[in-house]
């Protein structure tokens, strides 16, 4: 019962003008605290994917390392197995469509490539493509398939030293310009990371700014609202307390507080009018005595004068 009795005087404090505008206040530092929430998570976010992004982009460059030492090796070993060069082709374009397209490599989920960067991308395609075209015809020891897109063709006894270097020379050309043009889309993405750090942290500052100043409002609210009348009640009580009628509380709007002074300046009038009135009494009720009096010692005069006579 006494549950109930509490959610009843909880659910009229809510009910009331007081609680209903500090219910706001509350509701709009909630819903002020949650979107700053979903706005800075979703910049974190957006870094986040950004910054893997630059790991991706700069992966191409580990990818073409590894792709020119399988070729390397290919033709310093006897025994060489063009599987390397395989693996190390499929690995570096693989690395390239997902970071245009996005998914998820090497434990990473990439998202697509932000549209101001394509023309980079593209940049880095064209590098790849041609570097690929200058794999289809490669001099090899033996009579191999790297990839299904991409045959070699080999001539082991007519095979030089010279085209050997020479082609090893344009490969190494290819995928110098190829490691570039990653190095020019990883500089642009980091600028751009950068940035968008540097926003993230206005960001935060300016929320937190923001927040002071909506907790501000609420506790110079309550101040004003709340505890000044009670501040003022106070004191005007213990005023009375010392005898002193004479005092008011200063009311205003229309809220429960408000209304609550108004009763208590009234309260303070009805005794200060009683008090008027008894003091007002008193005085005639000592008039109406002293004229009693007056007349009993007249009377007890006249009495003695006439008993003297007989």
């Amino acid at each position: 019962m006494s549950m109930l009795k509490q959610y009843a005087n909880n659910f009229k404090f809510i009910r009331s003008k007081i609680g209903f505008k500090i219910g706001i206040l509350v509701f709009i530092q909630i819903i002020f605290i949650i979107s700053s929430f979903i706005i800075l998570t979703y910049y974190q976010s957006q870094s986040t994917y950004l910054g893997n992004s630059i790991n991706i982009a700069g992966k191409n460059r580990f990818l073409t390392s590894n792709l020119m030492l399988s070729i390397t090796e290919y033709f310093m070993e006897s025994n060489s197995d063009s599987s390397k060069i395989n693996y190390a082709i499929d690995q570096l374009e693989s690395n390239i469509v997902v970071l245009k397209q996005g998914g998820k490599i090497s434990e990473i989920d990439l998202k697509p490539l932000p549209s101001e960067y394509l023309d980079d991308w593209y940049h880095i395609d064209q590098k790849w493509r041609l570097l690929k075209t200058s794999l289809t015809n490669p001099i090899i020891k033996e009579n191999q398939i790297i990839n299904p897109a991409v045959s070699f063709t080999t001539t082991t006894s007519s095979t030089t030293e010279n085209e050997i270097d020479t082609f090893i020379k344009t490969i190494q050309t290819g995928a110098l310009s190829l490691v570039n043009s990653s190095n020019v889309l990883v500089t642009k993405l980091g600028e751009h990371a950068k940035n968008s750090s540097q926003h993230s942290i206005f960001m935060h500052v300016l929320f937190a700014l923001l927040n002071i100043g909506v907790i501000s409002v609420f506790v110079i609210y309550l101040s004003k609202k709340i505890l000044k009348p009670i501040f003022a009640l106070t004191t005007v009580t213990s005023a009375i307390t010392k005898g002193n009628l004479d005092v008011s509380v200063k009311t205003k709007g229309n809220d429960e507080l408000a209304r609550l002074s108004q009763s208590f300046n009234l309260m303070v009038n009805s005794i200060k009018n009683f008090i008027t009135k008894q003091n007002e009494l008193t005085k005639e009720l000592e008039k109406a005595n002293e004229e009693l009096q007056y007349k009993y010692l007249i009377k007890e005069e006249f009495i003695n004068v006439a008993s003297h006579e007989l």
